[in-house]
């Protein structure tokens, strides 16, 4: 079951859940969840990937320096790794399900994420492919995601990997948790 916004708000003013929210969105939450804003981008670029049962690695990320009015540009085939502005600290009985503004895929942009689980804290970094021919700009603090929040019941082992706190890269093998 999805949880309305509105009936989140509370503990959010009271710095639980989702930390850094915009003015917009703690006064008057649109649909069934909240945006999400810009805060880093970085750049795939060097180094192969790899998911095996106990070790696992990924390629290196290098942070994008945006222009003197916060854009940033996402060339065209390029694979950028977008964190948030916004840290997310859920409870045991909260799981977020992420959603891309629909400019991006209007314009050629691919949006990929996972699910967030219980005891998850920092912010979220998701994946944009520009699959367009031409440059798309992405101005930092821009809403670019839509976090739902889903209720979570039983008993639910809390996260504690090793992406915990917003790591964005991990260029060598490392064994996983």
């Amino acid at each position: 079951m999805i949880v309305s916004p509105k009936s989140l708000l509370t503990l959010i003013t009271q710095g639980k859940i989702i930390q850094n929210l915009s003015d917009r969105e703690l006064s008057s939450p649109e649909g069934v969840g909240f945006d999400l804003t810009v805060a880093k981008v970085f750049a795939l670029e060097r180094g192969s990937g790899s998911l095996r049962r106990d070790t696992r690695r990924t390629p290196n990320a290098t942070e994008v320096t945006h222009d003197c009015e916060g854009f940033f540009l996402l060339k065209p085939k390029g694979i950028y790794l977008v964190s948030t502005v916004e840290h997310f600290d859920l409870p045991a009985n909260l799981a977020a399900l992420f959603y891309p503004r629909s400019t991006l895929f209007r314009s050629g942009v691919s949006f990929d994420s996972s699910v967030l689980p219980p005891g998850y804290s920092g912010p979220m970094t998701f994946a944009l492919t520009n699959n367009f021919s031409e440059d798309f700009e992405l101005q930092q603090g821009a809403r670019f995601a839509h976090v739902i929040f889903t209720a979570v019941t039983g008993d639910v082992r809390n996260y504690e990997g090793q992406w915990q706190h917003g790591r964005v890269s991990q260029p060598n093998n490392e064994e996983q948790l």
